[in-house]
């Protein structure tokens, strides 16, 4: 797979989550996290297992449920980083829990097939 990538910047004003990160439900785990964080900031990758897309159960995207990363390198981290998800969740995200900097993050989940 391909690396996937988001960024957030910017929450002097209150917490910020990047875009979300949809992973593949046919690929194995692990997912490799690595967070590149400048400036002055507090992250964390958070997981979720609520799917607004689900044809027959779909939770709002405002309504998800996120836990905090499995991985404490990847959680209320003030510093660049490196974790892994052992299981695939459904959806990652970075929450930019405070600071005026910004984080960049590379999701890579493995894959058994060809890229």
């Amino acid at each position: 797979m391909q690396p996937i990538r988001v960024s957030v910047s910017d929450a002097s004003g209150g917490a910020k989550g990047s875009t979300l990160v949809r992973f593949d439900n046919f690929a194995p785990g692990p997912i490799s996290v690595q967070v590149v964080a400048t400036g002055t900031v507090n992250y964390t990758v958070q997981v979720s297992n609520d799917d607004p897309n689900d044809p027959v159960s779909p939770v709002a995207q405002g309504s998800m449920t996120w836990s905090s990363s499995p991985d404490s390198a990847i959680v209320a981290q003030t510093a660049s980083g490196y974790g892994t998800l052992v299981s695939v969740p459904l959806f990652a995200r970075v929450l930019l829990n405070s600071g005026n900097g910004s984080v960049n993050a590379s999701f890579v989940q493995s894959s058994n097939g060809p890229i």
